[in-house]
Order: C-alpha cells, then sequence, then structure tokens
C-alpha cells in the first residue's frame, strides 16, 4: 500500500497524514483498499480518494474530531464509490461526508448516504443545496413571525420541515432550466426520498341532494339523491423529507469548500 501512495508524487506531508487516516478509517481492511488498485485506471481512481480523504483529514484537524473506524459494510460502498468522482465540488461533497460518518456513532444510514451520494451529479448537488437554503429560510422567517405574534417561546424545531413548501418554479427559473431537466431532477430527488412533492388539494362540493320517500308505514323507503363533485388541484411544488435533510446536513458538516 505504501508503494501505491508513493507513487502518486503528491507532497510528503500530506501523503503521511493522509495515509494515517486511512489506516484509522479503513483498519485491517487496509490491505485490501491498496489491492483494489493495481493498474493505471485504478490508480487514477486512488489520486481520487487521496484527495477526499485529504480533504477530510482538514475537516477533521479544523475542527478538532477524531475519527472512528468505519465497518466494512461502510467501507466497501465508500472506496468503491467515492474513487472515482474527480469534481471538484462533490470530492468536497464526499470529504464532508466521510467526516461526518467517522466523527457520530453508527446508525445504519451509512450505505445510503453513500449510495445517495454517488447518485448526485455536481448539478444536482448544487440544486439540493440551493433547495435546502431555501427551507432553512423559510424555517427561519416562520419562527421569527411566531415569535413576534405570540407569548409562546418557540424553537426551530417547532417548525417541521414538512409545512415548508418549496416553489417548483423558481427552482426552475434560478438554475435558467427547461422543464424537462428541472422535472427529471426533481424526479430523482423524489425517488431517492429526498424530495416528496406537494400532496394534491382536494376541495369536495356538496352540490345538491333530495330525498325521495315511497310506501306507506313500516314499508316505507327512502332514496337518497345526492349530487357531488370533487375538485383536484395538483402542484409540482415540493418539501424536503427527513432523510433529504440529514443528507444534505451530513454532506455539509456545517462547511462546503
Amino acid at each position: 500500500m505504501k508503494d501505491i501512495i508513493d507513487s502518486l508524487n503528491l507532497p510528503k506531508q500530506i501523503l503521511d497524514k493522509t495515509e494515517k487516516l486511512m489506516a484509522k478509517l479503513f483498519g485491517p481492511s487496509i490491505k485490501e483498499f491498496g489491492e483494489l488498485f493495481a493498474d493505471n485506471v485504478r490508480l487514477r481512481r486512488l489520486r481520487n480518494q487521496i484527495k477526499i480523504l485529504s480533504k477530510t483529514r482538514e475537516l477533521l484537524d479544523k475542527n478538532g474530531l477524531e475519527s472512528r473506524e468505519l465497518n466494512l459494510k461502510t467501507i466497501v460502498p465508500l472506496i468503491e464509490k467515492s474513487s472515482v468522482e474527480e469534481d471538484e465540488l462533490m470530492q468536497n461533497k464526499w470529504a464532508n461526508l466521510i467526516a461526518s460518518m467517522a466523527t457520530t456513532p453508527e446508525n445504519g444510514l451509512e450505505p445510503r448516504l453513500i449510495n445517495t451520494l454517488s447518485s448526485l451529479s455536481s448539478l444536482e448537488a448544487k440544486i439540493l443545496d440551493y433547495i435546502h437554503e431555501d427551507m432553512y429560510v423559510q424555517r427561519q422567517l416562520k419562527l421569527a413571525h411566531l415569535l413576534r405574534f405570540s407569548d409562546i417561546k418557540y424553537a426551530e424545531k417547532d417548525i417541521i420541515i414538512y409545512d415548508i413548501e418549496i416553489d417548483y418554479n423558481n427552482v426552475q427559473k434560478h438554475f435558467e432550466l427547461n422543464d424537462n431537466f428541472i422535472r427529471i431532477y426533481v424526479d430523482n430527488f423524489v425517488a431517492l426520498g429526498l424530495l416528496k412533492y406537494k400532496e394534491p388539494d382536494v376541495e369536495i362540493d356538496q352540490g345538491s341532494h333530495s330525498a325521495d320517500i315511497d310506501g306507506e308505514g313500516d314499508e316505507q323507503s327512502v332514496d337518497l339523491n345526492l349530487e357531488l363533485t370533487a375538485n383536484y388541484n395538483s402542484s409540482d411544488n415540493f418539501h424536503i423529507t427527513a432523510f433529504g435533510n440529514y443528507f444534505i446536513g451530513q454532506c455539509k458538516m456545517d462547511k462546503d469548500n
């Protein structure tokens, strides 16, 4: 493994510190990690992984955090999926996600977080960040409104994210995307469990009703005549799910380079 790292021609200080982080994160799996990169393509992937882990180490150092060893179920997809990422923004996302996972107790969501991030393009990550920021601003405005007109000491956690609606058209205009592309992106976010479309509004108009009574005495029967109409109002707007809010937060770790 050391021979492969030395062949990358990166500054020794970066390599030494990153190698220590790799040993801490991957534990005994470090040998298998090195064996994954035997040819030029794999060497290119290893270079990507080194860059991501170097960013991860910088995050941990800046925040004064220590990493824990990740389990094999997390390590395998993490190495496989993050090592093919060459976009700078996405490498920053991977670094934030690894730092978050390595400094929080295992919760079973790690493989899903990894698969979700690997399913996103750089543009999709930017769209998600924009949506999350919009949600945060709306949440703060709702909180400020409640605190202004109520004696109750509300907190941010009292503003349920499901109640915050994101305007589909605003997102489309901000990124100057045609309707086909923004719909594909939002549909992908929904499929990944990050967003959920707004439930349609159904308005029921009772219209008119009448009753006809037939027969006499105990033989009487009643025929009800009801005319009901329903108005179905759908919308392209959406809200962030609980998982979406958690995922975006894990990929930020309070900071995006």
